[in-house]
């Protein structure tokens, strides 16, 4: 028997997976990528959409937060602000999966200045095996069960 496909509409395949709903993987688009940025906060208004728990896996981009354009961080940041109380509803927690110990040092370093603006768990993990561990705790504390997860 194979596992139901779970998907999500208006969620940009190429920058997303949901097949382990309800933790979602989403990769940080390139600077070079067309549509990047409303990609990205339309896929995660589709996501919200579903007014349902769930936890972030994002996998970094090759370039650092701060080359980001001034233009697509201000309307990420405007973003942001408009959904944060939906974010802070159902979203149980958002993961960084990285094994690069200078990117992990860097982004703990940074998450530990934002968490408080999000309102929920934010955690640096090496890779999707723990990442769906982590998924998984995140969820529990919420009585919430993640039947796709693998384990």
């Amino acid at each position: 028997m194979t596992k139901p496909e779970f998907s999500i509409p208006g969620l940009d395949a190429t920058l997303f997976d949901a097949s382990e709903w309800p933790l979602v993987y989403g990769r940080f688009p390139e600077l070079n990528e067309p549509d990047r940025v409303s990609r990205i906060l339309d896929s995660l208004d589709a996501i919200l959409a579903l007014k349902q728990a769930f936890v972030m896996a994002w996998i970094p981009p090759s370039h650092d937060h701060d080359d980001e354009p001034h233009e697509d961080e201000k309307r990420s940041v405007v973003w942001i602000k408009q959904r944060k109380a939906d974010l802070r509803q159902h979203c149980r927690g958002y993961l960084y999966i990285t094994a690069e110990p200078a990117l992990r040092a860097l982004l703990e370093g940074r998450l530990e200045t934002v968490k408080k603006m999000y309102g929920f768990p934010m955690v640096v993990v090496e890779d999707r095996t723990v990442a769906r561990g982590q998924a998984k705790s995140f969820l529990q504390l919420h009585g919430i069960r993640n039947p796709r997860a693998r384990s």
